[in-house]
C-alpha cells in the first residue's frame, strides 16, 4: 500500500509564483512515478484552483496570500487552495457555492450539462467575463475532478478538487 505524500506551497501577497508552483508540482508528481498525461491533468486543475482563489479579496494582514497543497492518496490526487477571506468576499462565495452545487447536482447525472450551460452563459455575456463557473465546470467535466469548498470559522476559504483514478494512478 502506497503511503500518502504531499507538497505544500505558500504564495506571499503580491507574488506571481504560479509557474514555479506548476514546475515544482509537476516535478513532485513525476518523481512519484506519474505519467506526463496525469501530471498535465493535475496542473490544469491546480492552475484553475489558484486562479479561482486569487479572485477573492483578502484585506487581513497575513504572512501568506494563499496556500496550495498537492496530495497523493491511494487512488486519488487532491489539489487544495486555502486563502483568508473577509466579509467583502461573501457575495463571491455565494456565487462559488451556487456554481459548485450546480456542477455537483447536475454532474452526477450528466457532467456535460453544467459545462454546456456555462459555455452558453459565457458566450452570451462576453462583456462580463466571469468565466470562473465555466472553468470550474470544465475541470469537472473534462478532467473528471470532484470540486468542493468550505470556509472555516476563522474565514479561511478551502477550495479543493479531487481527481480519482481507476486502478493504478501512475499509468
Amino acid at each position: 500500500m502506497r503511503k500518502a505524500k504531499s507538497i505544500r506551497f505558500n504564495l506571499k501577497p503580491g507574488d506571481c509564483e504560479i509557474e514555479t508552483i506548476r514546475e515544482k508540482g509537476s516535478d513532485f508528481l513525476k518523481a512519484n512515478g506519474f505519467s506526463d498525461d496525469k501530471v498535465q491533468i493535475q496542473m490544469t486543475i491546480l492552475n484553475q484552483l489558484i486562479s479561482s482563489g486569487m479572485k477573492f479579496e483578502n484585506l487581513r494582514a497575513s504572512k501568506y496570500e494563499m496556500t496550495v497543497l498537492l496530495h497523493i492518496e491511494k487512488n486519488a490526487i487532491i489539489v487544495e487552495v486555502s486563502k483568508p477571506v473577509n466579509e467583502s468576499s461573501y457575495s463571491q462565495l455565494d456565487e462559488l457555492d451556487k456554481t459548485i452545487q450546480s456542477i455537483l447536482r447536475l454532474g452526477y447525472q450528466d457532467p456535460f450539462e453544467p459545462y454546456t450551460i456555462n459555455c452558453r452563459e459565457v458566450t452570451h455575456n462576453m462583456q462580463n467575463i466571469e468565466a470562473e463557473g465555466f472553468e470550474l465546470a470544465r475541470i469537472a467535466y473534462e478532467e473528471g475532478a470532484v470540486l468542493d469548498f468550505y470556509v472555516s470559522e476563522d474565514n479561511i476559504l478551502n477550495l479543493s478538487a479531487v481527481k480519482n483514478f481507476d486502478g493504478d494512478l501512475k499509468s
